[in-house]
């Protein structure tokens, strides 16, 4: 991290080497050796931004885009350069605040902390577009959740779950987006995952 370099005197060796390209500043702080980060995919080189976020804001709640790549959901490639939170505090650089997000329970999730399951599903569908919120959806009710995962794990949520959030969503906002979104997974999905 920067603040170490600074303490220990080599943050100028930090900095030069960052500008030959043998490190990357993953985020504002934190650096990681460029051959290490080449060689990352997509998906956890979010992963790679997000627990560098941690270091620097160990209070943070991970919500929407953030909390979906730690679920292991399906997002859109657009979707994977930032690192969003609930709140970000004032002058953080690279963190996106979700504060209006409906902020149900927060659980953890390989040690961080996170929006649960049937909230990130909820603020996320909000975010994209149709195609790809469906998509969502139907990979939070399946087994195992995501195309990396390496263990078979139960569904984050059941589609019951999912529209008795959205319901809620719904009589609150009065908007019923959510609602229609939850039921367009079909009556086979309900008793599957219910």
């Amino acid at each position: 991290m920067a603040e170490e370099a600074r303490q220990n005197g080599w943050l100028s060796r930090l900095e030069r080497a960052v500008a030959k390209g043998a490190v990357v500043d993953v985020r504002p702080g934190v650096y990681l050796p460029a051959r290490r980060w080449r060689g990352l995919s997509p998906a956890d080189r979010v992963l790679a931004r997000i627990y560098a976020a941690s270091l620097t804001h160990p209070d943070a709640v991970f919500a929407a885009h953030s909390a979906a790549a730690l679920f292991r959901l399906p997002l859109p490639e657009d979707a994977r350069g930032d690192v969003h939170v609930l709140r970000a505090p004032a002058g953080a650089e690279g963190l996106v605040a979700h504060a209006d997000s409906g902020v149900g329970a927060v659980v953890e999730r390989f040690g961080l902390r996170v929006t649960s399951p049937v909230q990130t599903v909820l603020d996320m569908a909000v975010l994209l577009d149709y195609d790809d919120a469906l998509a969502l959806l139907r990979a939070a009710i399946r087994p195992g959740s995501g195309p990396h995962d390496l263990y078979d794990e139960p569904p984050l949520c059941s589609k019951a779950e999912l529209l008795e959030a959205a319901e809620a969503v719904a009589e609150r906002t009065g908007h019923g987006e959510l609602v229609e979104l939850a039921r367009a997974l079909g009556p086979e999905h309900l008793s599957a995952a219910a």
